[in-house]
């Protein structure tokens, strides 16, 4: 297997020679660096020139970096008058597509990602300067930066309630949250977090929302097509992907859609609907594939060389998404959209009628009791749960504090999150030092928005986007852009202007989607109401490959840290026929492939870059 290096990046510079010297560390070879007004490295971007968009204005510099509607015209004029770097948090707000931020105003610095964790920024004082980039590893690895074991031991858990997916994977390396800019002062080495994204008040009914949607939607897709050429489009034939497909086929670009069927029952049932759906859609060139095709779950994990700077599910998917991008570039794809994200951000959770309840008590008891995750709870359990007034923090303390680690039951769902469950296989030093952890998060952590509805739809919204931005990550290897429209901050903003009681229901499947597409899309294919799941592939591909990715697991450093247990592992995850493997072995074997990964595959020479950490 060949060692894999991060292929598209970017890495930010203060105007200092220290920062100079970081930037001949990082390879020349395909990247292209902007400088600042002293002729300093500002920029250096490993990516292709059509996702730079760059302009002067004096002294001041600004740049977009991605997809998006952005132009060198705009860039410059707003350059023009900013006068400082907040004023760039009105064009922040007004761009279409998925991209990060980058300014230079009388020497301060600015750069942020997007809202919805797609796109994210980190940063760490490297040679006494601050320095800023798109991925936690590349700066790890130009800092000769250790791991983090805690927060390692933390990415095992099945669910990450917030903060923990924000804990570093490498001291010294800091995420910034998603709805901040880091700011870097003159001096390059003062840095502050400054918020440029509040969350629309849910107001909307659903028909404005839908209009909303319709517009931010296709303007998300168009930024992606406009260039024409090839377009490779995955289409299910649900909500998410087929929405995403329809714009894609209103602009210049040739489509390619594919849809994936297999023997299962019901296995089928996506290509009935993305035909229903084509009608609609009569340009589109349309490919079928059987399931067969690809790799099985589980099936390549082995060889996978893809590195990713974080231990998420698309590890797991990986072999089928490289196989599916390959496929794309020998239809000369130049861009491959998905509908991924879409589940994240259209899905209601049963918390939500917890803030429901404050307001309409009688609409969120029904809604309750009418929950599909809620058809088991009795409705004394109901009651408990919506009358629950515990804050976060104490609800965060006490997800993590039983002594025991048995599976939780009887859950109702009103919580502030997903219930956190723990790996039978984690070490006991481990849980203590993950428990520890949490304990101290559980102090000063605040939610994510005012009540459970507005945490948990946000929180949700993210724990997507984590998956999403990995395969970005695949895409960025095969140098084929894998973009997923529905979580662009003008989508998320649009969905989240909506009243949560109109824009999901539990008696109805993604309802104010089907409304913005109304009038766009057969109305027979709007009739859908079920999703096709991999359930069957997944445990044929447990059962088929279960010794090779023990094998993977048991040979990365995850027992050498002291987090995992190899004999516990194999204990607890024996195939059975017809089930699953437990849902925590899933993490696991993501942090295996992480693990290996990152040793293989270096940007910077080692030598070189812990040389330079021990002179500083």
């Amino acid at each position: 297997m060949e060692s894999s290096v991060p292929r598209w990046y970017f890495v930010v510079l203060p105007d200092r020679d220290e920062a100079t010297a970081l930037a001949e560390r990082l390879p020349t070879r395909e990247t292209r660096t902007v400088p600042h007004a002293s002729g300093r490295p500002w920029l250096v971007v490993a990516l292709p020139d059509e996702q730079i968009v760059t302009a002067e204005a004096g002294d001041d510099r600004a740049a977009v970096l991605g997809h998006s509607s952005a132009t060198a015209a705009g860039l410059r004029e707003a350059a023009g008058r900013a006068g400082g770097v907040e004023a760039f948090d009105e064009l922040s707000h007004t761009l279409a597509g998925g991209f990060h931020l980058a300014a230079s105003v009388g020497g301060r610095l600015r750069v942020q990602g997007s809202a919805s964790g797609v796109q994210r920024v980190f940063h760490a004082v490297i040679d006494g300067v601050a320095v800023a980039s798109d991925r936690a590893d590349v700066l790890a690895e130009l800092g000769a930066f250790p791991y983090e074991e805690t927060a390692l031991a933390i990415r095992l858990l099945p669910t990450l309630p917030h903060p923990l997916g924000e804990q570093p994977l490498w001291q010294g390396v800091e995420p910034l949250p998603p709805e901040s800019y880091l700011r870097i002062e003159a001096d390059g080495r003062r840095t502050a977090v400054r918020r440029w994204w509040r969350r629309p008040e849910p107001h909307l009914s659903r028909a404005r929302g839908a209009e909303l949607l319709r517009t931010a939607l296709a303007d998300a897709v168009a930024v992606r097509t406009r260039q024409g050429g090839v377009v490779h489009c995955d289409l299910s034939g649900g909500l998410d992907s087929t929405p995403v497909t329809w714009f894609a086929a209103q602009g210049p670009a040739e489509i390619v859609a594919t849809t994936a069927y297999s023997g299962d029952p019901g296995g089928r049932e996506d290509l009935d609907w993305a035909r229903r759906a084509l009608a609609a859609m009569p340009a589109v060139r349309h490919r079928t594939q059987s399931l067969d095709e690809p790799p099985a779950f589980y099936e390549g994990m082995p060889e996978l060389a893809n590195r990713l700077d974080e231990p998420t599910h698309t590890y797991l998917v990986a072999p089928r998404i490289n196989a599916n991008i390959q496929a794309a570039l020998r239809h000369s794809a130049r861009m491959y959209l998905n509908g991924l994200g879409g589940d994240h951000l259209q899905s209601g959770l049963p918390n939500w009628e917890h803030t429901l309840l404050r307001r309409r008590p009688l609409l969120a008891w029904h809604r309750a009791r009418t929950h599909p995750m809620l058809s088991r709870t009795s409705p004394a359990a109901t009651v408990r749960g919506l009358l629950d007034r515990r804050g976060y923090g104490e609800w965060l303390r006490t997800a993590a504090a039983p002594a025991h680690r048995d599976r939780p039951g009887g859950v109702t769902g009103f919580g502030w999150d997903l219930p956190l469950t723990w790996p039978l296989w984690m070490t006991p030093d481990a849980v203590r030092a993950v428990r520890r952890r949490i304990d101290a998060l559980a102090a000063g952590t605040e939610p994510l928005g005012p009540d459970r509805a507005g945490h948990a739809e946000l929180a949700l919204v993210r724990d997507g986007a984590r998956v999403v931005r990995g395969t970005g990550q695949l895409g960025a290897d095969a140098e084929l852009p894998f973009q997923a429209p529905l979580l662009d901050d003008r989508v998320l903003e649009a969905y989240l202007a909506v009243r949560r009681e109109e824009r999901v229901t539990p008696l109805e499947f993604k309802p104010l989607m089907k409304e913005a597409m109304r009038g766009l899309l057969p109305e027979e294919h709007l009739a859908r109401t079920t999703k096709t799941g991999g359930d069957p592939q997944a445990v044929r591909g447990f059962a088929a490959h279960h010794t090779e990715i023990f094998d993977l697991c048991t040979a990365s450093p995850l027992a050498e840290l002291g987090i995992v247990d190899d004999d516990a592992l194999r204990r607890h995850n024996r195939p059975q026929p017809g089930r699953m493997p437990d849902g925590a072995f899933r993490p696991t074997v993501n942090c295996a492939v992480f693990l290996r990964a990152q040793a293989r595959g270096r940007l910077v020479a080692p030598a070189r870059a812990a040389a330079a950490r021990s002179d500083a």
